[in-house]
């Protein structure tokens, strides 16, 4: 498991290196500001006997975002406290369950996509025994994601699905279309791209609204607009993307 520091005096441990332009400068709020707002007063929150007080789930469709927001809680929390970070559905093929053990001393645990490995055995014991750590024997602090909510999720272990529910719940809200053209041209700005309104909207035709497929795209754009140093044109999109 790779370690860096992070930009302040506490430590961000990886499974892997998190983007840098996934931040809150980049995250478009949309219907989700709220959810934003409660999550940025829970990470600041004194610390907490309860468990219930301590979990927080964010649940929504795919490419709702919930990874990007999780990235940029992350880096932010790493500036003050120690952080751990897991994506799930990347670690579940190559990895061993017994990656929880001792997570229980960082500050703050962050597993994403959880529903991955919650139908498998292995995996459902060590998340409920690392739960039951954090109830027991810490003022850590657990945020999770997951494509539904924590009384729809399905596990191996209906004991873990019980711990679940203690969690704090919020719903990620999908972009509109509007809203995804802004990200576009956000995450553009932040490569040093320039994504007129125009070329945005033809993208989004185009390519489909899937934010992850968008952003994809996007990196390819611009590692083709650097190598041929050309601007981001619609007839330029057309000829790398083949499309």
């Amino acid at each position: 498991m790779a370690e860096t520091r992070s930009a302040g005096p506490q430590q961000l441990a990886l499974a892997v290196q998190l983007p840098d332009d996934e931040t809150f400068v980049t995250f478009i709020e949309g219907a989700n500001g709220q959810t934003l707002s409660m999550l940025k007063n829970w990470l600041h929150q004194p610390p907490q006997d309860s468990i219930s007080a301590r979990m927080s789930l964010v649940w929504g469709a795919q490419a709702a975002g919930k990874s990007h927001l999780l990235h940029a809680l992350c880096a932010a929390a790493a500036e003050r406290l120690t952080v751990m970070y897991m994506p799930l559905r990347e670690l579940a093929g190559q990895a061993s369950p017994a990656m929880f053990e001792g997570l229980e001393h960082y500050d703050l645990i962050c597993l994403d996509d959880i529903d991955e490995v919650l139908q498998q055995q292995q995996w459902a014991e060590a998340l409920f025994a690392l739960i039951n750590r954090l109830t027991d024997h810490s003022r850590s602090l657990l945020l999770i994601t997951a494509s539904q909510s924590s009384q729809h999720l399905q596990a191996a272990l209906n004991d873990l699905l019980s711990r679940l529910q203690w969690a704090a719940t919020y719903h990620l809200e999908p972009l509109t279309d509007e809203q995804k053209r802004e990200a576009l041209i956000v995450r553009a700005e932040q490569r040093g791209l320039e994504l007129g309104d125009e070329v945005a909207r033809f993208m989004l035709l185009r390519l489909g609204r899937d934010m992850r497929d968008l952003m994809q795209c996007l990196e390819r754009l611009d590692r083709a607009s650097m190598a041929q140093k050309r601007r981001l044109t619609i007839p330029f999109i057309k000829q790398v993307l083949a499309i």
